[in-house]
């Protein structure tokens, strides 16, 4: 068993005795170091299972009664409201439900009525009532300090990423929800990301355009040449932390320059992690992100490096077709061809018929061998 890039990135085979796992038994307990550095290193503490949940909803016929759709809040304590619109097939049945970490302003999917009639459901969430938004708050008029949840032991990622298992503990009481995949895009990819390394309930995990503090790269940005510094293209740990402080943990910030323009420093070589290891952290259970070709801001060659890193795990476990990648053509977008790809891919690992237009892959912006890279190889 090989591992490369090295000596770059970190080996997420090596044991804290400097030993490596042999077996794919031992792969459990290598992820749950992996989650403890993700703690303690990004995120801040996981909070665990929701609490008491009451809910606050109305149920409608939708989509020319085609589907179902329920909207209104769940109260958390009774008292903390979570925005929800959960749209599903009606009829009987389970289906797959996608859990979409967003904002109040943007509560639908661009394919809202095509995912429905391929047999899933999307549970959108307002991640903005778990944790104000630093960027946003300002514009809409709230205190950063009116936190939502104001005990809950980590960082706004770790807190947006919650808000995934809170959705997953209702819709455990639904009989018609299936299999569950997170996802989101941007800051809401990272958060998806940080949900499906903590919640195994998540089948998928699905962090679109998450870039540096998700799956892109923190040691590599931009050009194919491996190119280190380059801030003016790519977001770094630095910068990330330097604006939006109270997302990661705050040891989080020592791997990044505190100098503008926050390149790539030397401080990152002690960072004990990076993307393809929080990619591994999910696995057995698949990953699968959706990359802008010119979104250059989210690192897309760091994702797609990390990407093929994480392969190794997945190789190692018997399951290289459950760490998916596409690329299109276009920026920083959660746009119809990635959810396209999202619901195809996932109709491929949870062995569902196909229903979706195959996705962009034409216009790759680097080499992917579709052939090799599964579940992309013709059926």
């Amino acid at each position: 068993m090989s591992f490369v890039p090295t000596p770059y990135l970190p080996d997420p085979f090596l044991k804290p005795d400097g030993t490596r796992i042999a077996s794919p038994e031992e792969w459990p307990e290598q992820a749950a170091r992996i989650r403890a550095l993700c703690e303690e290193h990004l995120y801040g503490a996981w909070p665990g299972p929701a609490r008491t949940l009451e809910e606050d909803l109305r149920t409608e016929p939708a989509l020319r009664k085609q589907a179902v759709r329920v909207t209104g809040r769940l109260l958390i304590d009774g008292k903390y409201a979570l925005p929800v619109h959960y749209i599903f097939p009606a009829g009987s049945g389970r289906f797959p439900v996608i859990t979409f970490n967003t904002t109040r302003m943007a509560m639908h999917s661009p394919l809202e009525s095509e995912i429905v009639a391929a047999g899933y459901g999307i549970l959108s969430f307002d991640r903005e009532s778990i944790r104000p938004d630093p960027s946003l708050a300002a514009a809409f008029g709230y205190a950063v300090e009116d936190r939502a949840y104001p005990d809950l032991p980590c960082g706004d990622l770790m807190a947006w990423g919650w808000g995934h298992s809170v959705c997953a503990d209702w819709l455990s009481r639904r009989p018609e929800a299936g299999p569950l995949i997170c996802t989101g895009h941007s800051r809401g990819g990272k958060a998806a990301l940080c949900a499906g390394i903590f919640d195994e309930r998540f089948d998928v995990t699905a962090p679109m355009g998450s870039g540096c503090g998700g799956a892109g790269c923190a040691r590599f940005s931009g050009t194919l040449a491996l190119d280190r510094d380059d801030p003016a293209q790519c977001e770094t740990i630095g910068r990330m932390a330097h604006v939006f402080p109270t997302w990661m943990t705050p040891r989080y910030a020592s791997y990044g320059s505190t100098q503008a323009p926050y390149p790539i420093g030397e401080e990152v070589r002690a960072f004990p992690l990076d993307a393809h290891m929080l990619r591994a952290a999910c696995a057995p259970r698949a990953v699968f992100d959706s990359e802008g070709r010119s979104d250059f801001w989210a690192n897309t060659f760091g994702t797609e490096l990390c990407r093929d890193a994480a392969q190794k795990v997945f190789e190692f476990l018997g399951v290289p077709e459950r760490n998916g990648f596409h690329i299109r053509s276009g920026g920083h977008a959660f746009n119809a061809d990635d959810w396209s790809a999202l619901v195809d891919f996932c109709d491929i690992v949870l062995r569902r018929p196909r229903r979706m237009p195959r996705a962009d892959t034409t216009n790759s912006a680097y080499v992917i061998d579709l052939a090799k890279y599964a579940p992309w190889a013709a059926l």
